[in-house]
C-alpha cells in the first residue's frame, strides 16, 4: 500500500459522548437481542437512532396491545385470559415491527462486519484523545466485568464506564421509567420483608416484563464493547511503538571492553499508557528515540478464559452463549414468578443464575476447548530495548520501574 494512500474509513471515532468503533460481531448475537427487543440489535451494530426509535415503537405498540401481560398469561396456563388481554388492533402493527427489527439487525451487522474488515486490512485511523467544549473523550484499557458489575447495578452504567454516554443516558432513562411503572421499587421492598403475595399484587406485569432484556442487553454490550475497546487500544499501541520506536538505527553495544561506555536495557510491559509515558518520560530525559527499540509481543493462547480481563481479550470467552441463556432465564423466572410463591424478582433470580450456568456448559461442551478458568500471572506484551550511557543507566532503569514494568534487566559493556 503507498504512503500516499489515504484509509476510507475508521476503525474507531471518539465524539463528544461516544466511542464509535469498527469490529466484527456475530450477526446470531444481533438477531438474539432484536428478537429479546426490538432496537437492541441495531444499537448493537451502531445504528442508535433506527434502534431508539424501534425501542420507542416497542414500548408504545407493547403497551397498547397488552402483549407482555397475554404473555404472562400465555406462559402460566391462562390462555382464555390471554386472548381476552390483546388488543388485536395494535398486535398486527407489533409484528411488523418486530420483524423488521429482527431482518434489519442481521443484515446491518453482516454489512458492517464487512466494513469492519476493509477497515482492518487498509490500517484505517485509530482515534485515541478528543478534547472538546465539556467533555473529554480518550482511549484507554478498562476491566471488562467492571462494566458487567455496574450494568447490573444500574443499566447504562457499564456504558458510561466505556464512554458510550448515549447509549448509556437512554438506557438509564429507559430502566427508571420501566422501573417507575413496573412498581419493582416496591416489589423489592416486599421481597426483602418477606411478603411475597403481597409483592406480587403490586407488580405491573406489563412493565416488569421488559426489564430481563435490559439488564441481559445492557450487560452483554457494555462486556463486549469493553473487550473491544482493550483489543483496539493493543492494536493502536503496537502500531504507534512499531512506526516510532522501530527505526532500527538502535546502536546496540558489541563487545565489552572497560572503555565501553554504553550500557543495554531491557524491560518488560503489558498493554499500557504506562508504555508510553515511559518512552516520552526517556525522550524528554535526553534519550533519542533512535535509541529506543520497541517490540511488541504476539501471545498464541491455546486455551481461553471464561472471562476476559484488561491485559487480554481472546475474543473466544464464553459470555455470549451465558447472556442469552440468562436473559431467556430471567425473563421465565420473572414470568412464572407472578404464580409461584417466592414472587418475580426471587425466581428472576434464580432463572438469572440457572440460565448462565447452562450457557456456560453448553458454550464449553460444544467447544470442547481446554479452559482456563483462573489467569496465572501476567504475560508480558511488549519489550523495550534501550541503548545509554553508564552515567544515564540508573535513571533510565528507574523511569522504567517507575512506569510498571514487570521487569528491568541492565547488560553493562
Amino acid at each position: 500500500m503507498s504512503d500516499s494512500y489515504t484509509p476510507r474509513r475508521k476503525r474507531l471515532d471518539l465524539s463528544r459522548f461516544d466511542t464509535m468503533q469498527m469490529h466484527v460481531r456475530h450477526p446470531l448475537i444481533a438477531l438474539w437481542w432484536a428478537a429479546s427487543f426490538a432496537g437492541f440489535g441495531q444499537m448493537m451494530a451502531g445504528s442508535y437512532v433506527k434502534g431508539y426509535l424501534l425501542v420507542i415503537l416497542e414500548i408504545f405498540i407493547n403497551m397498547q396491545a397488552h402483549l407482555n401481560l397475554a404473555i404472562v398469561y400465555s406462559f402460566t396456563g391462562h390462555f382464555e385470559m390471554a386472548k381476552a388481554a390483546l388488543n388485536t388492533r395494535w398486535l398486527l402493527g407489533y409484528v411488523l415491527v418486530y420483524i423488521y427489527g429482527i431482518w434489519d439487525s442481521y443484515n446491518l451487522t453482516v454489512n458492517t462486519n464487512k466494513l469492519a474488515v476493509l477497515a482492518s486490512r487498509e490500517k484505517a485511523p485509530i482515534d485515541v484523545f478528543k478534547m472538546i467544549p465539556f467533555s473529554i473523550n480518550y482511549l484507554d484499557k478498562r476491566v471488562p466485568w467492571v462494566s458487567v458489575f455496574w450494568s447490573f447495578v444500574l443499566p447504562g452504567l457499564g456504558h458510561m464506564y466505556v464512554l458510550r454516554m448515549v447509549t448509556g443516558y437512554f438506557l438509564i432513562l429507559f430502566w427508571f421509567l420501566c422501573a417507575y411503572y413496573s412498581r419493582i421499587f416496591e416489589v423489592l421492598h416486599f421481597t426483602l420483608m418477606g411478603e411475597f403475595r403481597q409483592a406480587i399484587a403490586v407488580a405491573d406485569f406489563q412493565w416488569l416484563l421488559f426489564m430481563p432484556s435490559i439488564y441481559g442487553y445492557s450487560a452483554y454490550e457494555a462486556y463486549s464493547s469493553t473487550v473491544e475497546l482493550n483489543k483496539i487500544f493493543d492494536i493502536e499501541l503496537r502500531e504507534f511503538l512499531q512506526k516510532r520506536y522501530q527505526l532500527f538505527a538502535l546502536e546496540l553495544p558489541i563487545s565489552k571492553t572497560e572503555e565501553s561506555t554504553e550500557v543495554l536495557i531491557t524491560a518488560t510491559f503489558d498493554h499500557s499508557q504506562f508504555v508510553e509515558l515511559a518512552v516520552t518520560e526517556l525522550e524528554e530525559k535526553g534519550i533519542t528515540k533512535e535509541k529506543i527499540l520497541a517490540i511488541p509481543l504476539v501471545q498464541e493462547h491455546k486455551d481461553f478464559a471464561i472471562l476476559d480481563t484488561i491485559h487480554r481479550a481472546d475474543g473466544v470467552s464464553i459470555f455470549d452463549t451465558a447472556s442469552v441463556f440468562a436473559t431467556a432465564g430471567m425473563t421465565l423466572g420473572v414470568i412464572y414468578g407472578f404464580i409461584w410463591y417466592w414472587g418475580p424478582i426471587i425466581w428472576g433470580l434464580i432463572g438469572l443464575f440457572i440460565g448462565a450456568t447452562m450457557g456456560f456448559t453448553l458454550d464449553y461442551l460444544l467447544t470442547k476447548r481446554k479452559v482456563s478458568a483462573q489467569r496465572k500471572a501476567k504475560v508480558s506484551e511488549l519489550v523495550l530495548i534501550i541503548s545509554c550511557d553508564k552515567t544515564q543507566g540508573d535513571l533510565v532503569e528507574k523511569v522504567l520501574r517507575n512506569n510498571t514494568a514487570f521487569g528491568v534487566g541492565v547488560v553493562k559493556f
